[in-house]
């Protein structure tokens, strides 16, 4: 009987918390005490999810500014169907949480498409302790297999004899596995490779018998910008994987997109998509790469690192990272910077300039900022909701229209914000003249460095916006 069951959302990370959502309840979830979520970019109410116990399915409804992600799928102001033991992302790549229905004997409910292996989940596991050495694992795959996703936006090669595994051994792949023979920064051409250590292969295949899934995650725009031959690299890849002697699951983010470091989509792909509906536990898991923003003399004689990407992307999965040398050879870690911008420290009301945004008089209000300041969120998130009405330039298509939609409004009694960059006396001279109501300017002082964090999350989240350079941005310094 459905009444009978129970329903939970269950912390990937932390086995002591799990949701109870009753048959039909609709609860709203986000930065709360019942998630133990404690991230300011996490909303109050992120995503409402409603249980349905007949199916055996939830909806989840995203609400927050923030995006959140379901098995796999970004979602902003849409709604989603969570099956058994698929999984909930709050943020992207962040705050984890797997559906579990339940039987009233207390065991999962066992679902036609699901395996057995599902029902002997790892739980309560230390970093890499001995008592809880013995890993779920899936029954190897038969034959290599090559995936395009997304029109290419990123390919999957599965060699043969890969196995699922709740333990991942993840690396990037150029500078990290492999080094050019020729010496050269950038490979002259795809067989121009050799193993990065001396050290690699026995590695690699000491993790195996651990029981970890090898996995590779390696950026190649080359790929999209035609300056790599797709064909050409899937044979480079077979023969390194064939010279590393072990099964490997390999990850090829080809544009700037959600998959490309250290954007976690790859990682995402592999977790929802790739590993047979098995639960990874990040905390005996690990990401080795070479991009981890180590500074000039990190080493006697080595130039600074060209990225903080791989670096990055651990930061932003959770995950514990090391760089090569770390790894490989067990040297010490070298010294190293991040980015001046650091999005998980800022407080999400507490940079708002003293006084009331929203006025009880009518009025009309002058947003200035450069494009990915976050205009749009001032508007959507404080104004909007107070009834003002929103003008913006992207939708209506040129600033007359937006000097006619505010003036309607206007004449209807109503307040009103113009959501465009506004940068000049000119431009706003266009809509102070003809408000004909008290006019105010809210000035944005974001910073050039989350500026252009904005600029590329939106990228990757939300094709519909044009592109933003960094020309642009420096204009508006």
């Amino acid at each position: 009987m459905s009444q009978q069951k129970k329903c939970f959302l269950k912390s990937i990370l932390d086995d002591n918390i799990a949701i109870h959502l009753q048959d039909k309840v609709e609860v709203c979830l986000g930065r709360c005490p019942e998630t133990n979520i404690r991230d300011k970019r996490c909303s109050r109410n992120q995503v409402s999810v409603t249980a349905d116990y007949n199916s055996e399915v939830i909806k989840v409804k995203h609400l927050g500014s923030n995006p959140s992600i379901a098995n796999g799928i970004i979602l902003r102001n849409d709604s989603h169907i969570l099956k058994q033991n698929e999984l909930l992302e709050f943020l992207v790549g962040e705050h984890k949480f797997r559906v579990d229905f339940e039987s009233p004997t207390g065991k999962p409910e066992k679902r036609k498409n699901e395996t057995s292996t599902l029902e002997n989940d790892v739980s309560n596991s230390k970093r890499f302790c001995k008592e809880e050495s013995i890993p779920m694992l899936t029954t190897p795959c038969g034959k290599s297999t090559w995936e395009k996703i997304e029109d290419g936006k990123l390919y999957v090669f599965t060699s043969a004899g890969v196995r699922s595994s709740t333990k991942i051994a993840a690396y990037d792949l150029d500078g990290t596995l492999i080094l050019t023979k020729s010496g050269r920064v950038f490979p002259k051409d795809n067989d121009d490779w050799k193993l990065a250590f001396g050290s690699v292969k026995s590695k690699l295949s000491k993790f195996i018998s651990e029981g970890y899934k090898i996995v590779i995650l390696t950026n190649q725009a080359g790929i999209s910008r035609g300056k790599t031959n797709v064909n050409e690299f899937k044979t480079k890849i077979e023969n390194i994987v064939r010279d590393l002697n072990v099964p490997v699951q390999v990850f090829i983010a080809t544009s700037n997109s959600i998959y490309r470091k250290p954007a976690p989509g790859m990682w995402t792909f592999l977790e929802t998509k790739k590993n047979d509906g098995i639960k990874i536990d990040m905390s005996r898991s690990f990401y080795v790469g070479d991009a981890a923003g180590r500074i000039a003399n990190w080493c006697p004689g080595k130039k600074k690192d060209f990225s903080f990407a791989d670096r990055l992307l651990a930061l932003n999965l959770n995950l514990q990272f090391f760089t090569p040398e770390e790894h490989f050879c067990n040297e010490r870690p070298g010294k190293f910077t991040l980015p001046m911008f650091n999005p998980a420290a800022l407080d999400e009301d507490g940079l708002l300039a003293d006084g009331d945004i929203v006025k009880k008089s009518q009025e009309v209000v002058i947003l200035v900022g450069c494009p990915g300041s976050g205009k749009t969120h001032i508007a959507l998130r404080h104004l909007v909701p107070a009834g003002y009405v929103h003008v913006n330039r992207d939708s209506l298509g040129s600033w007359q229209k937006c000097v006619l939609n505010m003036e309607s409004a206007v004449a209807a009694g109503r307040s009103v914000v113009v959501d465009n960059t506004n940068p000049d006396r000119e431009s706003r001279r266009r809509f102070v003249e003809r408000a004909k109501v008290p006019c105010r300017c809210l000035v944005m002082t974001t910073s050039i460095e989350n500026i252009r964090h904005n600029v590329r999350f939106r990228e990757i989240t939300d094709t519909k916006h044009i592109p933003v350079n960094d020309m642009i941005v420096n204009s508006y310094k």
